[in-house]
């Protein structure tokens, strides 16, 4: 119930914010200057202060991009990898405190777990800002900003109203049915990794950590520091092990913690691509990081 609380929270402080935003000029007011320069390159002046939102408040960054969308202001494909790159500067913000955790708990191995995790954010902020680029190039500018009428304040309060009223049902019904499912996928694949079938892959000890880090990175990187003090896997197989379980774990995350809260603020055409690309582009970096790992403690 918390959670849900948390949830609806989350989804009326962020549209609110978006409207205040639009309300009061403030992308007009600073980034007209850069609104060119960053149209050159594919990123909308609405994406731009999107992305200087998310350092403080991510969700408040989506939904300046949900207004924005509905408004007519960005395309789909602006608002679908728009979003996308919100994830790094939201990540950013918090990288010291997450690094500073992952140092105390599990030495070494969780500092290279943290920097692998804001190297592969970086990246995958990278591709969004080069599909966004591209996707801009093929339009040939088109769609870049209309001209939107303003409107009371009023009438955007009642706007904001009637979004939660239509969003906040299919927000609270899926995230229970995620929360619901969520325990039994993390089990099906804690017992699949405790059948010794992939020891060729990671020893019994780092599926171990890779099945505690489903639950939570603390568990996952307490579980690696034991193995680290027992001296039962190395600090390559450690980094591995937290990986592997971060890979496992990338799609029940991505429905407890993105999913929920994009049915809340986008309509349902767009949730659908959002999460394709969300997937894609976070399944191949995540292999890439694993199979770049496991190399290495290979060698080692």
């Amino acid at each position: 119930m918390r959670a849900e609380c948390v949830l609806t929270l989350n989804i009326a402080f962020g549209l609110a914010v978006g409207e205040t935003i639009l309300a009061l000029g403030v992308i007009d007011r600073f980034f007209s200057p850069l609104i060119q320069r960053l149209e050159r390159i594919g990123i909308h002046g609405k994406i731009a202060a999107a992305m200087v939102l998310a350092l403080g408040a991510p969700r408040s960054g989506t939904a300046l991009i949900s207004r924005a969308y509905s408004e007519g202001e960005l395309t789909g494909d602006q608002a679908t990898f728009g979003t996308l790159s919100l994830a790094f500067p939201g990540y950013l913000r918090r990288w010291a405190g997450t690094a500073a955790v992952a140092a105390a708990v599990a030495g070494v191995s969780g500092f290279i777990f943290a920097l692998v995790m804001l190297s592969r954010s970086a990246c995958r902020f990278v591709w969004a800002v080069a599909l966004l680029s591209r996707r801009a190039r093929a339009r040939s500018g088109a769609a870049a900003g209309l001209d939107i009428a303003r409107v009371g304040t009023g009438e955007r309060i009642a706007r904001v109203l009637a979004r939660l009223k239509r969003s906040l049902p299919w927000a609270w019904a899926f995230f229970a049915l995620t929360y619901v499912l969520v325990p039994f996928a993390d089990d099906a694949f804690s017992k699949y990794a405790s059948r010794g079938k992939m020891l060729w892959f990671l020893p019994a000890e780092g599926w171990a950590v890779a099945a505690s880090s489903l639950a939570h990175v603390t568990a996952g990187l307490s579980s690696a520091a034991a193995a680290l003090s027992a001296g039962k896997l190395g600090v390559a197989q450690t980094v591995l092990a937290l990986l592997a379980g971060n890979m496992a774990g990338s799609v029940t995350r991505t429905m407890r913690q993105n999913v929920g809260y994009w049915v809340g603020v986008f309509p349902g055409e767009l949730v659908k691509n959002l999460l394709r690309w969300h997937l894609a582009t976070t399944t191949v970096l995540e292999a890439a990081s694993v199979l770049i790992a496991w190399c290495v403690a290979v060698v080692n």
